[in-house]
């Protein structure tokens, strides 16, 4: 059991996020350099290199920053802080005014939706395809959160010849097959066991499988896992999910007006 744990963890390691730090030094009485463009999530390091000074970007003194930061008055001292809000921050060394001064702009992230992840993978122009076909592009860059099982081009390619393009012919029927991707929420790997079920934006159910082979989600594998988007995660898959029509009884069962019809076929 402990294998396995192991094998599925490492099976949906698959995205690792680093952010940058950047260094600022005393340098006299300035701050070098004086002025630097970070991004959101960036860790900035004032270093004093000689000389008694501090780092004064507090809301009392700039109440146009975005949120304060700073740190004491001395020296020998380094000190570090994370920008987690995007913004130009102004901040100063109080004993050394009007020169020793500077600022860092930092920049909002730039959008990564459930969308985008799709149009900047080389693996997925036919699912790209699909998706504008159908017009759920503004859907899958919208607020989510959405879970998009993600079909690669050699999952389509698997299909029987023309069916692609058949369905790019039947937008109401291709609709159908991508909703049956998608999932109303953000279902990263952990939240996965063995014989979940997991209903899709279209109603229908996939089934998860877990064992000594890999992660299934019905027939298909996943390949990738947990990259994860500003509106939710996608997993990649290798096969297309094909929804399957609900019988007879699958349509009195779940009618709240055949209650006794369904007493009766049970």
């Amino acid at each position: 059991m402990k294998k396995l744990t192991n094998f599925i963890l490492l099976l949906f390691i698959s995205q690792f996020l680093y952010s940058t730090n950047y260094t600022v030094n005393t340098l006299g009485m300035t701050f070098v350099p004086s002025s630097i463009n970070i991004n959101v999530g960036d860790t900035v390091t004032w270093n004093n290199t000689g000389g008694f000074h501090n780092v004064n970007g507090t809301l009392n003194t700039f109440p146009n920053n975005p949120a304060g930061f700073g740190n004491s008055l001395g020296s020998g001292w380094t000190f570090t802080h994370i920008f987690t809000i995007s913004g130009t921050y102004n901040y100063q060394c109080d004993p050394h005014l009007p020169g020793m001064i500077g600022s860092v702009n930092v920049n909002s992230p730039p959008s990564n939706s459930v969308y985008d992840i799709v149009s900047n993978s080389s693996s997925h122009t036919t699912l790209k395809t699909a998706i504008d076909a159908c017009s759920l592009d503004g859907t899958l860059s919208g607020p989510g959160p959405f879970t998009l099982f993600a079909p690669t081009d050699a999952a389509f390619n698997l299909l029987p010849a023309g069916t692609v393009t058949a369905l790019l012919n039947d937008i109401p029927q291709l609709t159908n097959i991508l909703l049956h991707h998608v999932v109303g929420d953000s279902v990263m790997s952990t939240m996965l066991s063995n014989n979940q079920i997991v209903t899709t934006l279209l109603g229908t159910d996939v089934t998860v499988t877990i064992n000594s082979t890999g992660v299934f989600i019905d027939n298909a594998m996943v390949t990738v896992a947990d990259i994860v988007a500003d509106n939710g995660v996608v997993h990649v898959i290798d096969a297309v999910l094909i929804p399957v029509a609900p019988t007879i009884y699958d349509i009195v069962s779940n009618s709240s007006s055949h209650t006794t019809l369904k007493t009766a076929i049970d």
